[in-house]
């Protein structure tokens, strides 16, 4: 798995240009604001159909252009190559692969890619949304049911919480319940194996890394662990009448990070969570892997910052051992000869193969 080409038109400040990537390892490098993050971003659309950088589509087009984009990704799998082409125009976007218009889900499964940004560090530092959803991710592309579990899920909790809301009836409100139950037990038993698996592979992952003291990872599910999920509603809902929405499920429910027991944001230095991280991310696409025989592509913007060269040199050591396709982004060129690496200088929204 991963992107043969990309070819990108009008997308931000970068040049109209095509690149070839390496199946294995590319090590992008330049200055700051000088694309790198840009590139990352495409590759971030083209995956999910989505930008980590903005809600608004609109903002990539290049400032001097029609405000249309255009996106090229000639992508490799099992029995050959396609060709997604994604195309912003008159307001939205549109992607067709063989001519078939594709779904944010269909998008998804053709090309398997765990992007992580310049905005890394909010897996630890926001709520527990984000580490939802780095879960779901994986569990998207390992559980071929859970998309039509999570939709369902979610249809009946935004229901169940609009009757809160309004202060409907009891009975209106507890319509709602059985959809919420079957759902939610579904993806609760979903995350709690994937996070068993998790674990093994964060562990032996950790095991050779001396900066990350006792690093553990935990699923919280989202109500008192000693009750069932209709226990937990049951017992909430005898106090309906003072809630505002639904407070317990899997939409409560997180994945804990810590650090020799404690969390790792109060724990760990900036370079430590770094590691951690890394390490999370690699963990998850080897799962990904173990589960379903497809290797995501995993791609990392600005890994080197906050790290020390040795830490570096051992990250880069880790995810030289990954087996799917890797695209790094750093400030400086590598310091050490990395020969199986593919390696492009960016320079004004431009990439050249070194």
């Amino acid at each position: 798995m991963g992107v043969r080409q990309l070819r990108l038109v009008g997308f931000r400040a970068l040049a109209t240009q095509t690149l070839a990537f390496s199946p294995g390892l590319n090590l992008l490098f330049g200055d700051n604001a000088s694309g790198k993050t840009s590139l990352l971003e495409a590759l971030d659309i083209a995956s999910r159909g989505r930008s980590f950088r903005t809600q608004h589509l609109s903002e990539i087009a290049r400032w001097d252009g029609n405000g249309e984009w255009a996106l090229d990704v000639a992508h490799a799998h099992a029995v050959g190559d396609d060709l997604l082409k994604l195309r912003y125009r008159g307001g939205a976007l549109e992607s067709r692969q063989q001519s078939e218009v594709l779904s944010r889900e269909q998008m998804a499964r053709s090309l398997p890619a765990l992007i992580l940004g310049p905005d890394l560090h909010r897996l630890m530092d926001d709520g527990p949304k984000i580490r939802r959803a780095f879960m779901d991710w994986a569990l998207f592309h390992v559980e071929h049911t859970f998309a039509e579990h999570w939709r369902r899920y979610q249809q009946a909790l935004r229901q169940r919480n609009a009757a809160i809301r309004r202060q409907a009836p009891r009975p209106q409100i507890f319509a709602w319940n059985d959809s919420l139950l079957s759902a939610g037990t579904v993806i609760t038993q979903h995350r709690r194996q994937l996070v068993e698996g998790l674990r093994v592979h964060f562990a032996a992952t950790v095991s050779t890394t001396e900066m990350l003291p006792a690093a553990e990872i935990y699923y919280r599910q989202g109500w008192a662990k000693d009750l069932s999920f209709e226990a937990a509603l049951n017992k909430a809902d005898a106090h309906i009448g003072a809630q505002s929405a639904t407070p317990v499920g899997p939409h409560r429910g997180d994945l804990e990070l810590l650090a020799g027991s404690a969390r790792v944001q109060t724990t760990l230095s900036r370079g430590q969570q770094k590691v951690f991280l890394i390490s999370l991310a690699l963990a998850l696409a080897n799962l990904v892997h173990e589960r379903v025989g497809r290797w995501p592509l995993l791609a990392i913007d600005d890994w080197h910052a906050e790290l020390s060269d040795n830490t570096a040199a051992s990250i880069l050591d880790k995810l030289r051992t990954y087996q799917g396709q890797r695209i790094l982004s750093s400030f400086a060129a590598p310091t050490t000869a990395v020969a199986e690496a593919r390696l492009f200088h960016v320079e004004q929204g431009r990439f050249s193969e070194c």
